[in-house]
């Protein structure tokens, strides 16, 4: 056999979206269950622990400025470490059972993150940068993935399961 038979012959560039679609599907498919978990539940939790007590922060310190200045000081941090693990608690059951709710979440507060933390300079020293740099990295990451999960539906809507599997009664977890 030659190398030029061996490969999968394309004509249209419909066929090439969907085979390297189907190429990336298939790919998440074989990394089973530790990809769920580990991607869209564990990592954001552990990535959003230093935003969301900013975003507690920045919060508090709004509403006890604007709206409850005279009952609340917005210097008192004690508030906001009671708020910090509620929040924390919340986004993670959020994450647990209703992971999109959770992809929203996360893209809601994720850039907010960002420009509170350049807005506020939250980011002068290494762990700083580095949670700046990581929480940007998993955004850009996450929206990537969410460009090419739309790309799939929109390719091959109507079908339940990605064309590599098709036909084959292995059940990956």
């Amino acid at each position: 056999m030659t190398p030029s038979s061996e490969k999968t012959q394309l004509k249209t560039t419909k066929e090439k979206i969907q085979w390297f679609l189907d190429e990336i599907d298939s790919y998440k498919e074989e990394m089973g269950k530790w990809y769920s978990v580990l991607f869209r539940r564990i990592l954001p939790i552990v990535l959003f622990i230093m935003p969301l007590f900013a975003e507690c922060k920045f919060f508090y310190q709004f509403i006890a400025d604007r709206y409850l200045s005279g009952i609340f000081d917005s210097t008192d941090l004690t508030p906001v470490y009671v708020l910090w693990p509620i929040s924390l608690l919340i986004f993670t059951v959020i994450l647990i059972f209703l992971p999109r709710f959770g992809t929203f979440c996360e893209f809601v507060l994720g850039p907010f993150y960002i420009v509170l933390a350049f807005k506020m300079s939250y980011i002068n020293t290494a762990f700083g940068y580095f949670t700046i740099i990581s929480v940007s990295v998993f955004m850009f990451m996450k929206l990537v993935f969410l460009i090419f999960e739309i790309m799939y539906r929109i390719v091959f809507r109507g079908e339940k399961a990605p064309k590599a599997y098709q036909g084959d009664d292995d059940i990956v977890f």
